[in-house]
């Protein structure tokens, strides 16, 4: 049985990435821990001094919170009314990422799934969206859903690599597990300012040939130096319908100063986003 953990705020673009985390598993024995994270701001002094002297303030704090989770679920429930699917409610007073973290430690996640509207201003540009933050911070593979990506059968997928670190089978494995589920196909996009690949890149390649065998796959060499545009001129080109790629660990200083893939992609993507977390 699939671990999954749906995070919600209980806004469209998070329940809309719900719902597609429902189709997309359809077929799947899947357990869902539902994650939603009360904010502190959500309080102010007036609220806890009511609160009755029999309760605790923690529970005084989540208490709302947990019926809003219940009767959502309980849509979804009636909605899909999937037998495969069971659900956990969980509602934390915490940051998000810390809450995240924990509940993948504890349930032994396998993915995250949640919802993203994008870059909306240059405060976020500059801070980065709770989304990008769990893609840099959490430490399994995330797939991110953008608000205006419609629910529907994905048949072909980008993934792209550098071919400079080696990875292991459950590195890829979630990537692996949908495309021989669900028959996608794989375009492995190498970006490289050279025309053509050392000794070092020509292996990894053939170790990704293998790990792909069950899968119809492709491999394509771009000879380019501007990541982010070669990446979305090919998903338009050729009507990519999910990217994937490896996430890499950075510096607290190189995430504040540098202007990473990662980062790039994540504000530019409009179909679902799958950063793969590389295993211990």
């Amino acid at each position: 049985m699939r671990q999954i953990l749906l995070t919600t705020d209980f806004s469209e673009n998070s329940i809309h990435a719900m719902k597609y985390a429902l189709e997309l598993f359809t077929y799947a024995e899947c357990n869902f821990q539902v994650l939603h994270v009360v904010k502190s701001s959500t309080f102010i002094s007036d609220d806890l001094m009511q609160s009755k002297p029999t309760e605790s303030i923690y529970s005084e704090l989540i208490s709302d919170a947990k019926t809003q989770l219940e009767s959502l679920i309980k849509t979804l429930k009636n909605q899909y009314n999937n037998l495969l699917h069971t659900f956990e409610l969980i509602v934390d007073y915490d940051n998000l990422i810390g809450a995240i973290n924990q509940t993948v430690e504890l349930h032994q996640i396998d993915l995250i799934i949640m919802g993203t509207k994008g870059v909306t201003n240059l405060e976020k540009l500059i801070f980065g969206s709770n989304t990008l933050r769990v893609f840099q911070r959490c430490h399994v593979s995330v797939l991110a859903i953008p608000f205006n990506c419609p629910i529907k059968q994905i048949k072909k997928v980008l993934f792209t690599s550098k071919y400079q670190t080696t990875y292991k089978l459950k590195d890829l494995k979630i990537l692996i597990d949908l495309a021989e589920h669900y028959d996608y196909k794989i375009d492995i996009l190498h970006i490289n300012e050279s025309e053509s690949m050392d000794s070092k890149q020509q292996l990894i390649q053939q170790e990704l040939d293998l790990f792909f065998r069950n899968i119809n796959h492709e491999f394509v060499m771009k000879s380019e130096n501007v990541y982010l545009k070669t990446v979305l001129e090919y998903i338009n080109a050729h009507n990519i319908e999910l990217f994937s790629m490896m996430r890499k660990q950075h510096s607290f200083l190189e995430h504040l100063f540098l202007n990473h893939k990662t980062e790039q992609i994540a504000y530019h993507v409009n179909i679902p986003f799958l950063m793969l977390a590389y295993s211990n």
